[in-house]
């Protein structure tokens, strides 16, 4: 087993050479000793040969040198919330579309109201239906006019509620493409209505 001293001493090159294997291996008391230099150097392939559970254990710091989009649907459904909330405003912009369908409600939910009205198109695009059915009424909100709700896929649309859409402000209601409407419910287009009227 490798020493501390050891794993710390290791150039970025020389973690660069790690595979994806040894990598997966190292004790998370190995891993936690990485810098953020060291982390950086790490390749796709490296990074996806880390565990969850190597990845929850990481100290934020670390956290902060890796790249997210590297990390495959497994990871991304296996940190924990604590994780989720340390990533930065930058990681969490970079969650590809696949990333962000592979989150859990609760994920979701511990971003902040403020970066979840940040995600970027794609990423709103990529909410299914029961996502949005899970989320509360607070976070379905929080989605922007802009890049949240007219980016809804028309599949998404299914897991709207009602009381989501008497939250919404006269903007968001507006926001809704043609096409989203057509599939909504008879009583979510009454809601749609009574929201865009006031």
């Amino acid at each position: 087993m490798l020493t501390s001293t050891e794993v710390q001493a290791f150039t970025t090159t020389q973690a660069g050479a790690f595979t994806a294997t040894q990598l997966g291996t190292l004790a998370t008391t190995q891993l936690q000793l990485f810098s953020p230099d060291q982390f950086a150097a790490l390749t796709t392939t490296q990074v996806q040969g880390l565990t969850s559970d190597q990845l929850n254990a990481i100290d934020i710091g670390m956290l902060d040198a890796l790249d997210v989009s590297m990390f495959s649907g497994d990871q991304v459904s296996g940190l924990t919330t604590t994780s989720i909330v340390n990533l930065s405003d930058t990681q969490i912009g970079a969650l590809a579309a696949t990333q962000v369908t592979a989150l859990s409600v609760d994920q979701l939910e511990s971003l902040t109201t403020t970066a979840f009205s940040n995600l970027t198109a794609d990423q709103a695009g990529a909410l299914t239906a029961d996502q949005v059915a899970g989320l509360t009424t607070t976070y379905f909100s929080a989605l922007s006019a802009t890049t949240g709700i007219p980016a809804l896929s028309v599949s998404a649309i299914a897991g709207i509620s009602t009381d989501d859409i008497f939250a919404l402000t006269a903007d968001q209601g507006n926001a809704f493409a043609q096409a989203q409407i057509d599939v909504m419910t008879p009583d979510q287009q009454a809601a749609l209505i009574g929201v865009v009227s006031v």
